[in-house]
């Protein structure tokens, strides 16, 4: 079995910026040991950002965030990615271009989701991990949304729809 770690949008305009919450922050403890564990087993580490332009569709619905180069859209410092890290920069709520090849090329057939936002960034990259045939884990004491309401409702979904184990960051590697 060939796990990988991906941890989505752990970013400035995510965690202390613009949409940043307590929730959010209150994770970066459990995200950070968990990319340190998976360092030391030597299983990847995948980071997703937002990264966008002036034209994205996203921010008709947002606003504009994460704007590539800026401050917003760099990942938190506590969880600067390491030489072996993989960074992608994505456009929308999943990275669908570089993602899927990577994840080929490693073998991989299981993927541990960690981040923000539980009810949107990762639950739909739970979805397209799920449509492409991999088998997903999602601790959650290493995700958060901006209220429990949708946080506990994203959790359950991918559960139901999509077989995602739900687990804790001390069991998942």
């Amino acid at each position: 079995m060939v796990k990988v770690l991906i941890v989505a949008d752990m970013i400035n305009d995510f965690v202390t910026g613009k949409f940043g919450s307590e929730r959010a922050r209150n994770i970066v403890p459990n995200v950070v040991a968990l990319v340190k564990k998976a360092h030391k087993l030597g299983v990847p580490v995948i980071f997703l950002r937002d990264a966008h332009s002036a034209t994205d569709r996203e921010l008709d619905i947002w606003g504009e965030h994460a704007m590539k180069g800026s401050k917003g859209s760099e990942i938190i410092p506590e969880l600067k990615p390491e030489k072996n890290d993989i960074v992608i920069e994505k456009k929308q709520y999943i990275a669908s271009v570089e993602l899927p090849e990577i994840l080929k090329q490693m073998n991989a057939d299981t993927l541990i989701f960690t981040g923000v936002s539980t009810d949107i960034c990762v639950q739909n990259s739970v979805a397209q991990a799920y449509f492409s045939g991999y088998k997903t884990i999602v601790p959650r004491d290493c995700t958060a949304s901006i209220d429990e309401e949708s946080y506990e409702y994203a959790l359950k979904y991918m559960k139901s729809i999509f077989g995602t184990e739900i687990s804790s960051s001390d069991k998942v590697l």
